[in-house]
């Protein structure tokens, strides 16, 4: 029996509550009131809220930030590739986009360290204080139940004294415990509530700041950017990089490579035909007869190489005409496209993932950064995984830049701008 004394102590109380409550709702027994301690009350609810709000609003700021960062960091990289090694102020411009991307990181780590972390901080006391406001209240039922009882007891035609002392006894017990923990209220809330000021102060500040400086750092490189970028221009108009004509030299029809004549090529055939004249100046009359054959052979041989060389020229110049592989290779070329393009299409449906049984999911969308849960009512997800996107249960909970989905069986919100619909 003595194990079960606590057991029946608890009970006894809770139902005592119990009562007290339902009598005090009907109209039957009155209750203590403290305006004061309402007014403390309403406040508390009000700076909660607030600051819950103003949490949210932070974490998504700074969701945002990260976002923007990997935009502008690929962003980044994609001009640095672009800008070519032998332009002006190629490594002076690298430096700068480094140094910029290291600015960014900065700020995002400092919204986080000086906003978001600092808010959460502050906000997990409200719990604590809900509890004990709560517990406040469970003593004052006590209290006026103990109350309540003790007036019973000495209304009663016949008086019982030792009913009696006993209920005052636990009504003096449940008057101390009600007003320790009153009072301790009575001064911690209000102090709570008059923080408000600095904390709403502090804290935009810290942002307000953060953003001059992120932003003053950021013109002073953009506008070093700039500056080498229009001498990069300058230079441009001025022909810095303007390609020099080349001779190019085709190859001949055979795949041999054609050579420039040689102008000493002509100055030795001159030579020789002026020695060759001479000589037949100084012939003998004797042989006029057969010079005059062996000159008729010559100009025969040479009214020969030259018909030789007209028909060489007239092969090359009238080629055959263009096969019909050649005027089938646009035809070719547009079959390989449009295959590429239904590929394409079937890759896409491939990649979609069939809807799990029972699940009532609005859409999918794929994860194209990577998000690690905050809360225990948020998904952690990577890149590429897919998300059943379902609707809320309750429309007015439904929180902008945020969406409710289903990932490997598990329920919960995610931020809508690391994903991507599918």
């Amino acid at each position: 029996m003595a194990d079960l004394n606590p057991f029946s102590k608890v009970l006894q109380k809770h139902a005592g509550r119990a009562k007290e409550r339902l009598l005090q709702n009907l109209g039957k027994a009155d209750r203590t009131t403290d305006e004061d301690f309402d007014l403390h009350v309403k406040n508390f609810s009000k700076q909660q809220n607030a600051v819950m709000r103003l949490h949210k609003e932070f974490k998504n700021y700074y969701m945002c930030l990260r976002a923007m960062q990997a935009a502008r960091r690929s962003l980044m990289d994609t001009v640095c590739e672009l800008y070519e090694p032998c332009w002006d102020g190629v490594e002076q411009f690298l430096i700068k986009t480094e140094v910029s991307n290291k600015n960014f990181e900065d700020f995002c780590d400092k919204i986080n360290c000086e906003l978001v972390a600092p808010v959460g901080s502050y906000l997990y006391q409200f719990p604590e204080y809900t509890n004990k406001i709560s517990k406040r209240n469970r003593k004052l039922l006590d209290y006026d139940n103990s109350r309540h009882n003790l007036q019973n007891l000495e209304t009663m035609k016949k008086r019982e004294e030792t009913k009696i002392a006993k209920a005052k006894e636990q009504l003096e017990e449940a008057r101390n415990h009600f007003e320790v923990i009153n009072s301790e209220l009575h001064d911690e809330l209000p102090a709570l509530y008059d923080s408000r000021v600095s904390f709403f102060a502090t804290h935009l500040q810290n942002l307000f700041q953060a953003e001059a400086g992120f932003h003053r750092q950021d013109a002073s490189l953009f506008l070093e950017m700039d500056g080498i970028l229009d001498n990069l221009n300058q230079a441009y108009k001025k022909g810095a990089f303007a390609e020099k004509p080349k001779l190019c030299i085709e190859p001949s029809k055979n795949g041999a490579e054609s050579k420039m004549p040689d102008p000493d090529y002509f100055l030795s055939q001159d030579n020789k035909v002026s020695e060759k004249k001479g000589q037949e100046c100084r012939a003998d009359s004797k042989n006029s007869e057969d010079s005059e054959i062996e000159e008729k052979k010559i100009d025969e041989s040479k009214v020969q190489e030259d018909g030789s060389s007209v028909s060489t020229n007239e092969s090359i110049a009238f080629s055959t005409p263009p096969t019909t592989t050649e005027r089938n290779m646009n035809l070719e070329m547009l079959s390989e496209m449009s295959a590429n393009e239904e590929i394409t299409e079937e890759e896409k449906s491939e990649n979609k993932i069939e809807m799990p049984p029972g699940v009532n999911a609005l859409y999918q969308v794929q994860g194209t950064y990577k998000y690690a849960a905050e809360d225990v009512d948020e998904l952690s997800f990577n890149v590429g995984d897919i998300i059943n996107v379902v609707a809320y249960d309750d429309p007015e909970e439904q929180e902008e830049g945020w969406l409710m989905g289903i990932f490997n069986g598990k329920k919960g919100l995610f931020p809508a701008n690391f994903t991507t619909r599918i």
